[in-house]
């Protein structure tokens, strides 16, 4: 099927702006996506008539997204299957656990936060969040987890790599900072991830052996309503 150039356009614009809090004027837009201002103005103008952007400041014409995308978004996050099967028992987990809990979609050249439930015993403020993107190739435990378990061997990966491949999660260590983190992945109905689930926690000693088992029984029991039947 035959791609639409002007689409795909519009959408490069909504996700660029959309990684500027500050806003993004029409000639660092025109320019960082290498496109005719003429063209960049006219879907600018578009966007804004439809309140899909709007200024954040008027005097420096900074285009930021507007409600009709979010309002695009809380649709999705009403609709998505993956969000209604895991988001009570994350919740849940992460009340009983004290952590931070998100789920994790994987976009083209993005990974991508479309939820996250923070318990109120929890330790930790996290500054990510709903709609929060990763680079696809970051070596975090969400970026490690989509990489590895969308293979179908370990014969590609480093020792490391296996031991979490061969237990079906991903941990992080004191290497990546003062946040402790697992990720697990969930599969669908065709044996693919679909998303990422995962839990975050102040760094104060190794996760117990319970909190990882009952984790992994969390996304196993995801999956299953998802469609996933096992290997």
């Amino acid at each position: 099927m035959k791609e639409n150039r002007s689409v795909n356009r519009v959408l490069d614009v909504l996700e660029l702006i959309s990684q500027h809090k500050e806003g993004l004027t029409l000639g660092q837009i025109y320019r960082m996506l290498d496109i005719p201002k003429a063209t960049a103005y006219d879907f600018l103008q578009t966007l804004y008539k439809a309140d899909a952007v709007y200024y954040k400041d008027p005097r420096l014409k900074n285009y930021v997204i507007g409600s009709k995308m979010f309002a695009i978004g809380s649709v999705y996050t009403k609709n998505s299957n993956l969000i209604e099967a895991a988001s009570f028992e994350l919740n849940t987990f992460a009340d009983e656990y004290g952590k931070t809990a998100f789920i994790s979609k994987k976009t083209d050249e993005k990974i991508v936060y479309i939820y996250k439930y923070q318990s109120p015993n929890s330790l930790i403020i996290t500054p990510e969040e709903i709609g929060t993107t990763l680079p696809i190739d970051d070596d975090s435990p969400i970026g490690t987890c989509f990489r590895i378990f969308s293979l179908d061997s370990d014969n590609t990966l480093d020792e490391k790599e296996k031991e979490f491949f061969q237990n079906g999660y991903v941990l992080s260590d004191k290497k990546q900072g003062r946040i402790s983190v697992i990720a697990i992945p969930v599969k669908n109905f065709e044996n693919r991830v679909t998303g990422v689930i995962s839990v975050s926690d102040l760094f104060e000693k190794p996760e117990s052996e319970e909190v990882i088992k009952n984790f992994l029984k969390l996304g196993q029991k995801v999956s299953k309503k998802l469609g996933y039947l096992g290997e």
